[in-house]
Order: structure tokens, then sequence, then C-alpha cells
């Protein structure tokens, strides 16, 4: 993606940091600067200044992305992307890692229901030999009864379907840069799109290893969960796994990575920097 649809001037001094975190943003005015500051502060707290905040601004229609400009005028850490229409937020995830610098990289919601003091456990993680980690959480206390049962339903389905050891696909996850210049993504769905990435890791012999940690309740919005986003992510979890399956591999597999197995028209998420 052209470095031109960024606004502002990018003048940070590391162009490869450790660590990118993405934070895609639609009508976020009011948490925005929390969140952004918030990381700056407890990422500087445990001695991690190797690192980037991409702010995606989803075409927002308050004032989040005058917010995030200010925001990158007070620090050059911080860069702005800014969609020209609303893409959704699978959409706005996807295109921050194709933008980001980092050789970590990672996502979370403004409503930071994975808190920025936690973000070394996982980082640690991935300094030590992991490829992936899937951060998980320790439970959903935060869920009234009506998404507590969707939740455990969706989590049922998505074990039966794909094997896989975890619980949490749509939460966050931290990924070395390898990974996204190595897998391709070929679904769009929010549902979907992050699973796929933990998948075809898995599959293609990625190092995947799990984490968990405590979920923060959100701060200024409200759940926006529906009947039909219910039948929709239905609808995309099972396409996901007929894709997977028509690819002639395995959904998961303990094998070396074995490009051969991908889909000949699907590229990588990221190209190669070598």
């Amino acid at each position: 993606m052209p470095e031109q649809q960024f606004k502002g001037v990018i003048t940070m001094s590391v162009q490869h940091p450790e660590l990118s975190i993405i934070l895609p943003a639609y009508n976020e005015s009011a948490g925005l600067a929390h969140a952004v500051r918030l990381y700056l502060a407890e990422l500087t707290s445990v001695g991690l200044e190797d690192f980037e905040i991409i702010v995606v601004n989803d075409a927002s229609k308050d004032n989040t992305g005058a917010i995030a400009e200010q925001l990158e005028q007070e620090d050059s850490r911080i860069r702005v992307l800014h969609h020209e229409r609303n893409q959704g937020q699978a959409a706005a995830i996807l295109n921050g890692f194709r933008v980001a610098r980092g050789e970590v990289l990672t996502h979370n919601g403004v409503d930071l229901p994975f808190h920025p003091g936690d973000t070394l456990g996982p980082l640690m993680q991935i300094r030590e030999g992991a490829d992936v980690v899937v951060v998980e959480r320790r439970n959903r206390k935060a869920y009234g009864w009506y998404r507590k049962v969707i939740s455990w339903c969706n989590i049922a389905l998505v074990k039966t379907l794909f094997r896989t050891p975890f619980r949490d696909h749509n939460f966050v996850q931290f990924y070395r840069r390898h990974v996204l210049e190595t897998v391709p993504v070929l679904t769009k769905g929010v549902s979907t799109v992050t699973p796929e990435l933990i998948f075809r890791a898995r599959r293609t012999g990625f190092r995947v290893e799990g984490t968990i940690t405590d979920y923060h309740e959100r701060r200024t919005a409200k759940s926006t969960v529906t009947w039909r986003k219910i039948v929709q992510t239905t609808w995309e979890t099972l396409r996901l796994w007929r894709l997977l399956g028509q690819q002639g591999a395995p959904v998961l597999s303990a094998s070396s990575p074995n490009p051969a197995t991908l889909s000949p028209m699907a590229a990588p998420l990221l190209e190669s920097r070598s």
C-alpha cells in the first residue's frame, strides 16, 4: 500500500521497530486518545520503546480521524491510515498489517479488551521462539448471559470443525512478520480472518502458542451482536472450513512448512522484505 495514503509526516527514527500495534477505529472519538496514551505509558513503563501504533480510521463519521492525526503529531511512534470508505474491522486489521513496519504485529480494539500492560508476555513468547501467540480470554465475566451462550456455541463449533487446541481465535494475536509474509488470507469476514491466519500458520508448520489473560469490559461502546450477525458468523465459519478442506491438505498438520499445500492463487498477506 503506498505510503502517501498516510496523512501527516512520519518521523520515526526506527524504520523497522520490533512491534507494530494495529488499532482499528470507527467512530471511536470518545476512547481513542485514552487507548493510545495508555499504550504509550504501559509499554514505556516496562522498557518497550521500539514500537509503533497504527490507528486505522475506518471512514469514521465523527472526529476520530482528527484525533488520530493530533496524536500522530504528538508522538512519532503513532501513524494514521485513513480509509476513504468504511471497510469493516477485518479489513482495517489487514490493511494495518500491510503498512506495518514491525517485526512482530498485533492488534487490539480501541476499547482495549486486551490491556496494553499485558503486551510484554506474548512478546516474550515471540522472542523465545514462537511464531504466533494466540491470546485467550481467561473468562467472559464481562459478557451478559446472551453473549456467553453465543460465545460457547461458537467455540464448540470451531473446535469441532478445525480440531484446534485454542478457545479464542477472534480476540488478539501476535504474529512474527515472516508468518504474514508466508500465509495467504482468502476470507474477508470479521469472524474468519484471524482464525484463517491461525489455522494456516499451524498447517504450514509454524510454532503457534497460546497464552491466557483477563478480558476487560468495553468502556465506551455497547455490544452490537444481533441474530443476523450470528447467522453470518456461522456461515462464514462453515465457508472457511470448506475452503481449507478443498485445498488438498488437512486443516491442521504437524508437518514441516510446505507452501505447496497452499492455493496457487493465494498470495501471502505481506511481501517479503528480502
